[in-house]
């Protein structure tokens, strides 16, 4: 996988970078990621002022999720939630197609 990072206005926070790529990697295990594009932003005369937005590039429609919140870690969470989130329901709808299809092709077995 590859993973672009952007990081705008904020100061060095010690272990983001590793703990969003661990993350991603983690999601990596549930599905098959090509490149990940990771926006971790801080802008001071908004409030919330951080932001974070993601955009991971898979097999099939891409997964794309974006949140805001007064930290950069909190903000971080709630996106890594929500691909979460979005992959647990990709699998469920993916089983659910499969059960449909078994059903209208039958039991062989029968």
């Amino acid at each position: 996988m590859k993973i672009e990072m952007k990081m705008r206005s904020l100061d060095r926070i010690n272990g983001l970078r590793g703990c969003v790529e661990q993350e991603l990697k983690d999601l990596q295990r549930e599905l098959s990621i090509e490149s990940a594009h990771v926006v971790l932003e801080q802008e001071g005369a908004k409030s919330p002022s951080c932001r974070a937005s993601v955009w991971l590039v898979i097999p099939g429609p891409d997964l794309h999720a974006a949140a805001s919140d007064h930290t950069i870690l909190a903000a971080w969470r709630k996106v890594h939630g929500e691909l979460k989130r979005q992959i647990r329901e990709r699998k469920s709808h993916r089983t659910l197609r499969l059960k449909a299809h078994l059903q209208l092709c039958g039991n062989p077995r029968g």
